[in-house]
């Protein structure tokens, strides 16, 4: 059995506000003070993506990012196959996937370490992160990982707040009460304090790590929690993102005038499209509850899920 003392941690993440950095150190906290040594990298783009965003360079990663266009990243601190007792993966979400310097560090060389270890992700976003984790945890299964736990945190506020609060965040940095009204943007404080749970109980885990049949990671806590809702958008998003990413694609690369031209195109129908899907998701959810009803259930289950192994 491993020793938490003994115990080698690898912590990959990327973060532009700082906020999935602070959610990762709260959650890794827990086993770094009972002496687990911890190696920290953070995944960089070898040009930096900027924080808060333009508006004009937000949309144009959009077709990169369901693309798997992938940026250059820097070469992290760690060599391909240096050798970890667990490795935790912190990303964001970026338009229905990870965000790009995850994706291009799955593709590097580097992921290689993620081969045959213990693995757990810790999810930030706004509230759709469904799709984005699939397609992670479908990389992790090619690289031979084996999950063993998932953590889910999103923006506090209803969806209609966090389409305002979100925004204004990415957009301008400012995480006050927008219109005096409305939350602040981003994570909740008692959120991002709230992870350290889920570290406590991986101390008592640890020295589990190495059996050959491991127990549950995180029995009586919630750690990913669905909300039906926006199964059905998510679904209908990433499906009209698909072909609309192809045809920037075509466009050429970023800074062209064609790719412009039709980057603003899918902003535009994006902002006119979205309430109308979420409204039309609403009434088919209603219209046909009998028979959507079990598969978003299985659907949630499927994504409850803390392990593959």
């Amino acid at each position: 059995m491993t020793d938490p003392a003994t115990t080698s941690i690898l912590v990959l993440y990327y973060s532009q506000s700082g906020d999935t950095e602070r959610l990762v150190q709260n959650f890794v906290k827990p086993v770094a003070s009972a002496g687990a040594n911890v190696t920290w990298a953070n995944i960089q783009p070898a040009q930096p993506y900027p924080y808060p965003w333009n508006l004009s360079r937000f949309f144009d990663v959009f077709p990169d990012c369901i693309n798997g266009d992938t940026p250059e990243i820097l070469p992290p601190s760690f060599k391909p196959d240096q050798h970890f007792d667990l490795i935790i993966l912190a990303y964001q979400v970026w338009f229905l996937a990870p965000s790009l310097p995850i994706q291009a560090f799955m593709k590097s060389s580097y992921a290689q370490v993620l081969r045959d270890t213990p693995v757990i992700t810790l999810i930030a976003c706004r509230n759709m992160w469904h799709s984005a984790s699939e397609q992670l945890q479908q990389k992790l299964i090619d690289l031979g990982s084996h999950l063993i736990g998932k953590i889910v945190v999103t923006h506090q506020g209803s969806p209609l707040a966090t389409f305002i609060t979100t925004p204004r965040l990415v957009l301008t940095g400012k995480k006050d009460k927008a219109l005096g009204m409305l939350p602040p943007g981003g994570f909740a404080e008692e959120d991002i304090e709230s992870v350290s749970q889920f570290g406590q109980q991986l101390v008592d885990y640890l020295p589990q790590l190495s059996l050959p049949q491991r127990p549950p990671l995180f029995t009586g806590l919630h750690p990913v929690e669905v909300n039906k809702r926006y199964i059905l958008p998510e679904w209908v998003g990433i499906t009209l993102y698909r072909p609309w990413a192809r045809l920037i694609r075509l466009g050429g690369p970023s800074g062209s005038p064609v790719r412009a031209l039709l980057v603003w195109l899918f902003a535009l129908q994006l902002v006119i499209a979205l309430p109308i899907v979420l409204l039309l998701c609403t009434i088919i959810r209603i219209l046909f509850h009998p028979i959507l009803n079990p598969l978003l259930e299985s659907y949630a289950l499927k994504l409850q899920k803390q392990s593959f192994d």
